[in-house]
C-alpha cells in the first residue's frame, strides 16, 4: 500500500526551448510543463523533426539546445539510469523481442530492465493485452500478427511496466479507428504522462496540450 506522501505526489514533466536541431527553423522549440495524467502530443508534417524531437526527449538523441526536467531532476547523461526506469519508449515500428506473444510481454524482465517486481503472470499479461483492446493468445507466435496486432501487444507490454512516462512514436499508424479510440480511451485511464508524436487529428483533439511544428514559420507552437 502506498504512503499518503506518495499518493499526493504529482509526476511533472518539464521543457525549455528544447530543440534536437532537426527543427526548420528557431520557432520550432519546445518549452512545456506536462503534469501526472495529461498528453503532450507532437505534431506536424513529415521532415519537420517530430520523430527527431521525441527521441531527445527519450534520451536516444543528445538536444541541439534546452532541457528536460522529471521532477525537477535535470535529464542529462548522468542522470540517464533514473530516466529509463521512468519510461517506456514505443517507436513507431513496435519492438517485439520474442517469438511468441508471453515471450514479447516479458521481455523487460528478460533484459532485467525491471528487476523490482516479478515477471507478470499469465493473468497479468491476458489483463494488460485486453486494457490494450488485443485478444490474441499468449503461445501466438509473433510473426502472425498484424501491425496493428503488434502495436496494441507494445502498448500491452507498457501498461505491465508500470512507467510514470509513455513516448509514443506514431502509436495508431497501425490501428483502425475502434483500435485508435481504444488506446485514447486507455491513456485516459492511466495516471502517466504521456507525450506522443502524431498526424492524427483525432489523436490530437484528445491531448490536453499540442506542440505544433511546421516547415512555414508563422505555424510553430505549443
Amino acid at each position: 500500500m502506498q504512503s499518503e506522501s506518495s499518493q499526493n505526489h504529482i509526476d511533472i514533466l518539464a521543457f525549455n526551448q528544447l530543440r534536437s536541431g532537426f527543427e526548420s527553423h528557431s520557432d520550432c522549440s519546445l518549452s512545456a510543463c506536462i503534469k501526472q495524467g495529461q498528453h503532450l502530443a507532437i505534431s506536424g508534417v513529415s521532415g519537420c523533426g517530430k520523430s527527431s524531437l521525441l527521441q531527445v526527449i527519450a534520451g536516444l538523441k543528445a538536444p541541439q539546445l534546452g532541457t528536460v526536467t522529471f521532477n525537477k531532476q535535470l535529464i542529462d547523461v548522468k542522470a540517464f539510469n533514473f530516466w529509463r526506469q521512468n519510461i517506456c519508449y514505443l517507436p513507431q515500428q513496435a519492438v517485439m523481442g520474442g517469438e511468441c506473444v508471453r515471450d514479447v510481454l516479458h521481455l523487460p524482465w528478460r533484459l532485467k530492465a525491471i528487476t523490482h517486481f516479478p515477471v507478470p503472470s499469465d493473468e497479468l499479461c491476458l489483463s494488460a493485452l485486453s486494457q490494450a483492446g488485443v485478444t490474441v493468445l499468449l503461445d501466438k507466435p509473433i510473426d502472425t500478427l498484424s501491425g496493428g496486432e503488434k502495436q496494441r501487444v507494445a502498448i500491452a507490454r507498457s501498461i505491465l511496466m508500470q512507467r510514470n512516462v509513455w513516448l509514443m512514436d506514431e502509436p495508431t499508424s497501425a490501428l483502425d479507428p475502434s483500435g485508435r479510440d481504444r488506446i485514447i480511451q486507455l491513456l485516459s485511464e492511466l495516471t502517466i504522462i504521456c507525450v506522443s508524436v502524431s498526424h492524427d487529428p483525432v489523436w490530437l483533439a484528445s491531448a490536453t496540450h499540442v506542440h505544433a511544428m511546421s516547415l512555414s514559420k508563422d505555424e510553430c507552437n505549443v
